[in-house]
């Protein structure tokens, strides 16, 4: 259970219906473990409400992701299905609704693409898509 230093490349891109897309990209620098048939990434990130720490746990067949600190959330992601996310922020908390499309994973070459639909509470339709590219970190 040995854990690695690696680099992350993490882009997000949100698609509204009826608006233009926003992408949300950044490198950072976690850890790699590999527990009971799964994987684990471990990273931090700056999220405008302060300091997030995310944990993607991936399996072949679903995959979380959990955050904590500035935000917390759990998302789950299995394809053809409906999930429930809660997303606490400091002000309150919003129930979503994510139902995934795609899961591309490739667990030897660093890369995890997930396509999903997000629904808010007012009935708002949101396609995002999240890509997470991994590699040992060979400065450390």
């Amino acid at each position: 259970m040995t854990q690695n230093q690696i680099s992350i490349h993490v882009k997000s891109v949100m698609k509204p219906e009826m608006e233009p897309a926003e992408t949300i990209e950044f490198r950072t620098t976690g850890t790699y473990q590999e527990k009971n048939d799964k994987t684990y990434l471990t990273y931090h990130e700056e999220h405008e409400m302060g300091q997030v720490k995310t944990v993607v746990k991936m399996s072949e067949k679903e995959i979380f992701v959990m955050r904590s600190g500035a935000v917390q959330m759990k998302q789950r992601f299995l394809i053809g299905e409906t999930t429930v996310t809660h997303y606490t922020m400091p002000f309150g908390t919003l129930q979503l609704d994510v139902h995934t499309h795609g899961i591309d994973l490739d667990v030897d070459k660093g890369l995890l693409h997930i396509t999903y639909d997000m629904l808010t509470g007012e009935d708002q339709k949101h396609l995002h898509t999240l890509s997470i590219s991994y590699k040992e970190d060979l400065r450390s």
